[in-house]
């Protein structure tokens, strides 16, 4: 006897190959069987998911989730599982100085589970720009905090901004790297250059090209269609030669929408060129106020400009677990993982997207959370404005 059945959806599953109409059976929380037409009366409970969409539980790979630490920390829930969202990786809120209590004020206490990416400036990202000065860097702290904390800690983040070329040039990303390479975890680099910065663009985009000369496979290239200076890809379309070639070693191309770094015509031309987001993610903040649809929205979104919805839903399920190298635990609904299950309502209608710079795009569908359940246990997530005209 099954504990739940999840009924009659459409089941997609990008890393079983799974794209069909199918139940899925719960049991102790664990993912019990995936199949047409399982046996209600197997079930204690049933869940009638008829003309929705079934998927892994989405995984938020980028986002600031640090709210009472960092001023641009949201509720870790709110862009979590109330939002259809079972996994959420933060984005480098915090350094070696202010993990600890990141961990324990918020990353213990979540019903989302909830990772991050480590930043190398000691207390993160509680300023910005960042106030870096040459005795502030800690690669012994930054690696001692990585070792002691591997469960939590997925990657090493530095954020090329104005600020690090200033007084770094690349050094300070190659600094990442080495801490990063010695704890067997990605290098995570922000591109372009913060609003308040003064910067030259050729000054950004040379830090942009040795930053991405020392990218290697696994690591992870944030904002890629970013319409700021320092962009990989230009407005006209160019590509930054740096960039084609850390694409053929395997670099992890993540879009981290936030505020301001999503550009629909950059995106257009890349998309047109094969050079396609390897996750989709939010890069929420207090700046970036959508909770409960943020992701949904933004896969809606890149719905309009062209995506198919299996890759939509591969750069929010395996694609970001792999990346985070939790893919035996999450991205996937193989029988005895987790149930982290994400249900979605697809609305049809005229909806309206916008990007960074107020460009628009016109779709016809818009995904919607219906219901999270994280390890079995049912979430209904919220619905609050959607970011998208109607």
């Amino acid at each position: 006897m099954y504990d739940l059945l999840v009924k009659g959806g459409e089941v997609i599953d990008v890393a079983q190959g799974i794209y069909s109409q199918s139940d899925i059976a719960i049991s102790r929380g664990e993912i019990a069987s995936v199949a047409p037409n399982i046996d209600s009366n197997q079930a204690k409970r049933i869940i009638d998911a008829k003309g929705k969409i079934v998927t892994p539980g989405l995984i938020d790979i980028h986002a600031h989730v640090t709210r009472g630490l960092t001023p641009l920390g949201v509720d870790p829930e709110e862009d979590g599982v109330f939002s259809g969202v079972t996994t959420v990786c933060d984005g480098g809120s915090t350094g070696h100085a202010n993990f600890t209590e990141f961990n324990k004020l918020i990353i213990q206490r979540a019903k989302t589970d909830v990772f991050c990416f480590l930043a190398l400036h000691p207390t993160g990202q509680t300023s910005l720009p960042e106030d870096w000065n040459h005795y502030n860097v800690d690669a012994v702290a930054t690696l001692k905090t990585i070792e002691e904390n591997r469960r939590q800690v997925k990657g090493v983040k530095v954020r090329a901004v104005a600020a690090v070329a200033e007084k770094y040039g690349v050094e300070l990303a190659k600094l990442g790297k080495k801490i990063a390479t010695q704890a067997g975890v990605p290098l995570v680099a922000h591109i372009g250059k913060d609003p308040v910065e003064n910067a030259s663009e050729e000054m950004m985009e040379s830090l942009t090209r040795e930053v991405l000369s020392i990218l290697d496979k696994g690591d992870i290239l944030v904002h890629i269609y970013t319409p700021k200076m320092g962009q990989a890809i230009k407005p006209d379309g160019s590509v930054l030669p740096e960039l084609k070639e850390a694409i053929e070693r395997g670099v992890i191309l993540d879009l981290a929408r936030g505020s301001g770094n999503l550009s629909f015509s950059i995106a257009r031309k890349a998309l047109d060129m094969g050079i396609s987001p390897s996750t989709l993610s939010t890069d929420i903040s207090t700046i970036f106020p959508f909770p409960g649809l943020a992701l949904t929205g933004i896969m809606s979104a890149f719905l309009a400009l062209g995506m198919s919805l299996e890759k939509v839903i591969e750069t929010t399920t395996v694609n970001p677990a792999r990346a985070l190298g939790e893919e035996q635990r999450r991205g996937s609904l193989r029988i005895g993982m987790p149930a982290d299950i994400t249900i979605l309502e697809p609305a049809g209608g005229d909806f309206t997207f916008v990007d960074s710079v107020n460009t628009t795009v016109k779709g016809n569908l818009l995904l919607t959370p219906y219901l999270t359940m994280k390890s079995g246990v049912e979430i209904r997530p919220k619905q609050p404005e959607n970011g998208t005209k109607s």
